[in-house]
């Protein structure tokens, strides 16, 4: 709730004589639920606003102060540069409310604090740009580069038990979900909710041991939204980091993660949550995470619901106020279905480099399975993660000896059954040019009693070559029409998959993947 009246400076801050500019300036002003954000369009000045809830207390200039400094601290280690430092709201001896740097009065009193960082362009605001259309596939994967490294590069926390924390996070947030019951929430919704997130938990308990030993939790951002990324000089940057709580920065790095997906998937865009997915598992090889993954994914809805509920009993516009309601609810509504699950499903996308496999692979995996959609195991990623090389290095030729081939394709397997031995299906992207090993995957499937659907892509030489030659952040080391063509004299025997020619249209190509795959996505 709201403890500390900061009314008067908020709004002389809306004001651009606030900052030492003339009347017609521009102020622009964001709010959140515990921020007062002013856009100057030269600098951006957050406010930290005067409210205590469980999990945040800024009830004081003094622990604003220390939020402030805390956070320049903090977003120094995420993005460096990005904030420049704090600066003081004063008054003089009339009353008037300036920056510390532009009033005329020296001896002007400390009000309040204000977090100082540089201004981007609103429209380079992930939650715009996705509103927009304006992310692609690319920026994805620009995006879960950037996480990865973020989260390669943070403190291990070992003194801390990972069952406890995720166990704190669901009474937490149902208990503050339960605020708003029942005039938002039906109880019983919220109890079968935290039912289902405890049995969660429970099941998966020698697992989050397993990751804490691994060093999965780390000193993480705690609050990777859309509106909390943006580009910035051509960089995705992460800003507002969490420095208020430890119990939601110092957390399993697939719990940080997973906030994301949420947010993609309730704005509907599954298919950039699945290309983030995905290559964020490209990266990291964190294939463990996969089983606690529907368990985050539900912990972190269930904080929008929240969220979004205290945001409507805030707003006076009622309309506005209903809107946020709206958005409470469904967020309760998700973070139960992430949960539930469908019935695991097995893809396997064949053929030789270039013919479009790896496409009809990424194209497909969101409309299978669980939400965000089906894990791609794939043999060029898994190969070059046994060989702890990154995923654009080439490789030598004695990387791709028969002996080796043998080595990736069982790993290929081992994936595909332990992930689809946690609930969720999977999109196997490989060569599969030998019969053998296309009845391995089929036989794998039938082994675990799992729907299968084996894809054979194809396409003339003269389109496999152009596309070889202008591969760009791909796995392949087949980059050339050489190396292709040392793939003409492979004899890949009978195939008795479904046979897809990726020459043609693309969104016609797609579709009719759609369709051969619809009883089973």
């Amino acid at each position: 709730m709201l403890i500390d009246d900061q009314s008067a400076v908020i709004a002389a801050l809306s004001a651009p004589e606030a900052y030492g500019f003339k009347a017609s300036h521009k102020i622009f002003v964001k709010e959140t639920n515990i921020s007062q954000v002013f856009l100057t369009g030269e600098k951006t000045y957050k406010l930290k606003r005067g409210v205590k809830y469980p999990y945040v207390d800024y009830s004081s200039p003094e622990k604003r102060l220390a939020a402030c400094r805390r956070e320049l601290e903090i977003c120094e280690r995420f993005t460096p540069g990005f904030c420049i430092g704090v600066e003081e709201v004063v008054a003089d001896k009339k009353g008037r409310i300036f920056l510390r740097s532009v009033c005329p009065d020296k001896n002007a009193e400390v009000i309040d604090y204000l977090l100082v960082m540089h201004e981007f362009e609103e429209n380079m605001l992930f939650e715009n740009m996705v509103d927009k259309g304006d992310l692609d596939r690319f920026e994805m994967m620009d995006t879960a580069e950037k996480i990865f490294d973020l989260h390669q590069k943070a403190e291990v926390i070992m003194s801390r038990n990972p069952v406890d924390i995720i166990r704190g996070r669901i009474y937490e947030n149902n208990a503050m979900i339960r605020c708003f019951v029942p005039d938002l929430f039906d109880e019983e919704d919220v109890d079968a909710l935290e039912k289902e997130q405890l049995e969660a938990l429970e099941s998966n308990r020698e697992l989050l041991l397993k990751r804490q030993a691994d060093g999965k939790i780390r000193w993480c951002h705690g609050d990777l939204t859309l509106r909390n990324l943006a580009m910035w000089n051509g960089q995705v940057i992460p800003f507002n980091p969490i420095e208020f709580y430890d119990d939601l920065t110092q957390i399993d790095t697939m719990y940080d993660f997973a906030f994301l997906l949420v947010e993609m998937e309730s704005k509907g865009q599954r298919r950039l949550a699945s290309i983030l997915l995905n290559h964020y598992l490209a990266l990291s090889a964190d294939w463990d995470g996969i089983p606690v993954l529907p368990l985050f994914l539900s912990c972190r809805a269930a904080v929008n619901a929240y969220v979004f509920a205290q945001r409507s009993s805030e707003i006076k516009d009622k309309s506005e106020s209903m809107l946020m309601a709206n958005r409470a609810y469904e967020q309760l509504v998700i973070a139960k279905r992430f949960l539930e699950g469908k019935k695991s499903v097995l893809v396997a996308c064949g053929g030789l480099s270039g013919s479009g496999k790896s496409r009809i692979a990424r194209e497909a995996a969101p409309f299978i399975g669980n939400p965000p959609g089906a894990v791609i195991v794939r043999d060029d990623v898994l190969r070059k993660n046994m060989l702890n090389t990154g995923l654009e290095e080439k490789l030598n030729t004695a990387d791709y000896t028969s002996e080796m081939e043998e080595k990736v394709f069982r790993e290929v397997c081992d994936k595909c059954r332990y992930i689809l031995s946690s609930g969720q299906s999977v999109v196997a992207d490989a060569l599969f040019h030998k019969p053998e090993q296309r009845r391995a995957i089929e036989d794998l499937a039938k082994e675990m009693n799992i729907e299968f659907k084996g894809l054979w892509v194809d396409a003339p030489l003269e389109v496999r070559i152009e596309r070889v030659t202008m591969r760009k952040r791909n796995p392949s080391d087949v980059k050339t029409a050489e190396e292709l063509k040392k793939q003409l004299d492979i004899d890949v025997g009978e195939v008795t998959w479904d046979k897809i020619d990726t020459s043609g249209d693309r969104m016609a190509t797609l579709t009719r993947v759609r369709t051969l795959l619809s009883y089973q996505s």
